[in-house]
């Protein structure tokens, strides 16, 4: 272990406050907090939000989130093990100057007979010369352009372009702000996860997706199904239980929100 789950601990035993104290504001579970704490990255998500939760809970507390990043990737390191190579018996030279003789040997035997098989050949497929010389064919007579009488209107439409198909349901979200979410796909299980300005994602899903808690709804911009809907709130208005089915795409074309009305 590098320590930075040591200077965590140590770091909220001195402020005094406890894992539920710190659930309730960065919206990181109890479970992840101690799995932090202790080093315990397999009970994570994954490297991804195991980097995000360490800098949410760095910062939060006070820490420097890059320290304790460059100390994550130091304990995450692994030694790879030296392999022992036997050395090679020594070639005796008289080995390697037979060898090398053999090769020229073949390389200009197998020479010789693709010069004998393409003198030999070009001399026999050669033409006689008996002076003939063919009667050029004719050529085609030119064909006029009709006149613009009889010319047929062209169209100058432009081509159809179809829209763009999507099959089930696809979310595209821009962060515009740091945002934390909790998504469950078709009735899957519940993912957290920590987002910030400038990162996209895009979720797919048969059915549906819930949106089981959006920490800052004013930091993203969301689109269903290529059609961007009006914002889902501000930061100081969390959402909650956002379901997006069927029902909902096509209801899209009529009204952008797909927030309930009061």
């Amino acid at each position: 272990m590098a320590g930075e789950g040591a200077m965590l601990k140590k770091a909220r035993e001195e402020k005094g406050w406890s894992y539920q104290d710190i659930e309730s504001v960065i919206k990181i579970r109890v479970r992840y907090l101690q799995a932090l704490e202790q080093e315990e990255y397999g009970a994570l998500p994954g490297e991804t939000y195991t980097k995000g939760f360490l800098r949410s809970y760095a910062k939060y507390l006070g820490l420097d989130p890059e320290e304790i990043i460059s100390l994550y990737n130091s304990s995450r390191k692994i030694e790879v093990e030296e392999k022992v190579q036997t050395p090679p018996e020594p070639v005796h030279k008289t080995t390697v100057w037979f060898k090398l003789l053999a090769v020229i040997l073949v390389i200009l035997i197998a020479i010789g007979i693709i010069f004998g098989i393409s003198y030999f050949g070009n001399k026999n497929n050669k033409p006689p010369n008996t002076g003939y010389s063919p009667t050029p064919l004719p050529v085609a007579p030119e064909v006029e352009e009709p006149s613009g009488e009889n010319e047929q209107p062209s169209d100058s439409s432009q081509p159809f372009t179809p829209a763009e198909e999507y099959s089930g349901i696809v979310a595209e979200i821009n962060f515009t702000g740091r945002c934390w979410m909790r998504v469950k796909i078709d009735g899957g299980a519940a993912v957290d996860s920590m987002n910030y300005e400038g990162e996209t994602k895009v979720l797919q899903a048969s059915r549906e997706i819930e949106f089981v808690s959006i920490g800052n709804p004013g930091g993203l911009n969301l689109k269903l199904n290529g059609v961007e809907i009006e914002p889902l709130g501000t930061s100081k208005q969390p959402v909650f239980n956002l379901v997006i089915n069927r029902d909902t795409i096509d209801n899209l074309s009529k009204d952008r929100n797909i927030l309930p009305r009061d």
